[in-house]
């Protein structure tokens, strides 16, 4: 019995290592959405006229590695140099990538994924904007009051993939950030 349990785990293990692929990316984002009660009048980059809708630069840096064709794990570095109030912002996020062929979904030239996991946001303070008022339990200041920033222990990134070839693909991301906003991503990956 423990011979056969040993060989089980060992064909898992060789069956993983064959198939892992690895991943690179960056992704572009300049449009949120903000959901709710949200005081709009420090937004810098309004679109809708509520403010709602608004404009943001950001550059995400990706690097995923998928164990099989049903998990892996994503690690997304964003940089948001103006976010919409016009100042620095960013999110470190690792997670656990879940992908389509779990439903089902088999294709050669799309692909569906989403990742599970810890976030980190962190932004400069924006106690200095005039409109601005600071929520409690919203975001936590730094000793300093240069930074405000949240942990957030579940979050996720959801990714459209339209591969061109067996490495290049265009992808397009959406992160929600329930119940506070939504933003939208477009990049491109190389898979190895």
């Amino acid at each position: 019995m423990k011979l056969r349990l040993i060989f089980i785990l060992i064909t898992i293990v060789i069956s993983s290592i064959a198939f892992s692929q690895f991943s690179i990316g960056v992704s572009f984002s300049g449009i949120s959405y903000h959901q709710g009660n949200v005081n709009t009048k420090p937004f810098k980059w309004k679109i809708s006229k509520n403010g709602k809708l608004t404009g943001f630069v950001s550059v995400s840096l990706l690097a995923s590695y998928q164990f099989n064709n049903y998990i892996g794990i994503k690690i997304i570095q964003n940089l948001a140099i103006s976010d919409c109030a016009g100042k620095f912002a960013g999110i470190t996020h690792i997670g656990i990538d879940f992908h389509d062929d779990i439903i089902g979904w088999e294709s050669q030239k799309s692909q569906f994924s989403m990742t599970f996991g810890p976030f980190w946001y962190y932004r400069k303070n924006w106690l200095q904007e005039k409109e601005y008022t600071h929520k409690e339990g919203f975001l936590e200041l730094s000793k300093d009051n240069i930074w405000e920033h949240k942990f957030i222990w579940y979050g996720g990134v959801i990714e459209y993939s339209y591969y061109f070839n067996q490495h290049n693909a265009l992808t397009f991301s959406l992160l929600p950030a329930i119940p506070y906003l939504y933003t939208f991503g477009i990049g491109t990956k190389y898979k190895y």
